[in-house]
C-alpha cells in the first residue's frame, strides 16, 4: 500500500500546483473503507482539513488520523485512485481529479475513467466571483467527463483542475493570513484591493478557460465524428442478418408455392441493398473530409445516441438501394443497355442512389450550444444533415 507523501510539520504555504494524493500507511478495515456513507468527498474534505490543521501544529489525534484514513480509502475504493489534488488551508475545501479503471469488453485491460471533484463552498463564500469561476470549471469538467474519452478527456480534466486550484490558491492567499483579515475588518482600502485582486485573477482564469473549451469543442467533434463512423459499421453489419432473413423468407415462400425461385432477382436484391449502404457511408465520409462546414454534429447530445445516428445512415442508404432496385426491375424508370452486365448494372445504380441519404435528416433541431456564465443563451447548434 502506498503511504501519503511525508510534508514538514509547519503550516504548508498555499500553492496553485495541484499535488498528489496517495493512501495512507495505516491499513483499514475492508467493512469500513466499504461503506458508502464515507465515499463523498465532501466528507474527505472536512476529515483532511481536520488532519491538516493538526499536522501543522505539529500534533495529530489518532482518532483524526484513523478517520481521514478511513474516509479516504473508502473515497478511493469508489471513485478510484486521486492522482492530484489541492487541499485549502483556508477552509475545508479541495478539488481533486481521481482515475479508476473500467473493464469492458474492447478494454479487457481496463479503461481509464478519470473524475474531476469539487468542494469549495466554504473557502469560497466571501469570494462570489471565484465562486461563480469555479461553478464555471465544474460545468466544463461535466461536459469533458460526458462527451470525451481518453488522452482529450484527461488533458481537459487536467487543465481544469489546474484552474480550479489556481483559483483556490488564490482564496488561501487572500484569505489564510490573520493580519490581512484585521487589516480589511479595520478599513475598507485592502478590501477594496483584495475585491479588484479577485476580478483580475478570476479574469485571467476565464481566459484559461476559455481555451480550454474551445479545446473541448474541437475534440468532441472529432471524438463525434469518429463515434459516428463506428455507428455506420454497426449498421452496416446489422444488414447482415436481415439480408439473410429476407432470403430466408424468399425461400420458405417459394418452397410454400412449389415454384422456382428466380434467385438472379435475390441477388440482386441483396446487391442493391448493400451496394445503397455502401454509398450512404461514402458520402457521409465525403462530406466529413469537406471543409465547407456542410456535416456537423451535436456531440453533446451523448456518445450513445451519435452511434444511434450513424447506424441510421447505411439502412437510408438500403432502403433506397432496395428502392432502386424495384424501379428497375419494375422497368418503370429504365432498361439496362443491350451487352451490360445487369447485376453490375443494378450495383452502380444502387451505390449511387445511396448518396440521396444526405437529404434525410433523422434528427431535427439540436441541442443548445454551451452558455457562457457572462453571456447571454446562442441559438442552438445546427442539426447533422
Amino acid at each position: 500500500m502506498a503511504t501519503l507523501r511525508p510534508e514538514s510539520a509547519d503550516r504548508p504555504s498555499p500553492k496553485p500546483a495541484a499535488e498528489t494524493v496517495r493512501l495512507p500507511s495505516r491499513a483499514v478495515p475492508a467493512s469500513q473503507a466499504d461503506d458508502p456513507r464515507l465515499t463523498s468527498f465532501s466528507d474527505l474534505a472536512w476529515a483532511h482539513w481536520r488532519w491538516e490543521r493538526q499536522r501543522a501544529d505539529g500534533r495529530i489525534d489518532p482518532d483524526v488520523q484513523r478517520e481521514y484514513e478511513r474516509r479516504l480509502l473508502a473515497f478511493q475504493n469508489h471513485y478510484g485512485e486521486i492522482l492530484h489534488a489541492y487541499w485549502s488551508i483556508h477552509e475545508a475545501s479541495a478539488v481533486a481529479l481521481s482515475e479508476r479503471r473500467k473493464r469492458s469488453l474492447f478494454h479487457p485491460f481496463g479503461e481509464r475513467i478519470p473524475h474531476f471533484h469539487r468542494a469549495t463552498e466554504w473557502a469560497t463564500r466571501d469570494e462570489p466571483l471565484v465562486a461563480t469561476a469555479l461553478d464555471h470549471c465544474d460545468m466544463l469538467a461535466v461536459k469533458a467527463g460526458e462527451v470525451l474519452r481518453g488522452s482529450s478527456e484527461m488533458i481537459a480534466l487536467r487543465r481544469v483542475l489546474a484552474i480550479s486550484s489556481h483559483l483556490l490558491g488564490f482564496v488561501d492567499r487572500a484569505h489564510g493570513r490573520p493580519a490581512r483579515r484585521r487589516r480589511a475588518a479595520n478599513n475598507g482600502k485592502p478590501e477594496e484591493r483584495q475585491e479588484q485582486d479577485a476580478g483580475r485573477v478570476v479574469r485571467d482564469q476565464r481566459r484559461e478557460l476559455a481555451k480550454v473549451e474551445a479545446f473541448y469543442d474541437r475534440a468532441g467533434n472529432k471524438q463525434a465524428r469518429i463515434v459516428y463512423f463506428m455507428g455506420m459499421i454497426w449498421g452496416l453489419l446489422f444488414l447482415l442478418p436481415l439480408s439473410v432473413a429476407v432470403v430466408a423468407l424468399i425461400r420458405s415462400v417459394d418452397r410454400l408455392d412449389g415454384h422456382t425461385q428466380d434467385w438472379i432477382g435475390v441477388q440482386r436484391l441483396i446487391l442493391s441493398i448493400f451496394a445503397g449502404a455502401l454509398g450512404a457511408i461514402l458520402s457521409v465520409l465525403i462530406r466529413m473530409a469537406s471543409d465547407s462546414g456542410k456535416f456537423k454534429l451535436d456531440y453533446e447530445v451523448g456518445r450513445k445516441q451519435v452511434r444511434w445516428l450513424g447506424a441510421y445512415r447505411p439502412w437510408l442508404g438500403a432502403i433506397f438501394g432496395a428502392a432502386t432496385y424495384l424501379l428497375l426491375g419494375s422497368g418503370v424508370v429504365t432498361q439496362p443497355p443491350n451487352g451490360t452486365d445487369k447485376l453490375l448494372y443494378y450495383g452502380a445504380l444502387a451505390f449511387l442512389a445511396g448518396f440521396f441519404e444526405r437529404f434525410m435528416k433523422i434528427a431535427p433541431g439540436g441541442v443548445p450550444a454551451p452558455l457562457d456564465p457572462d453571456s447571454e443563451p446562442s441559438p442552438a447548434k445546427p442539426p447533422e444533415t
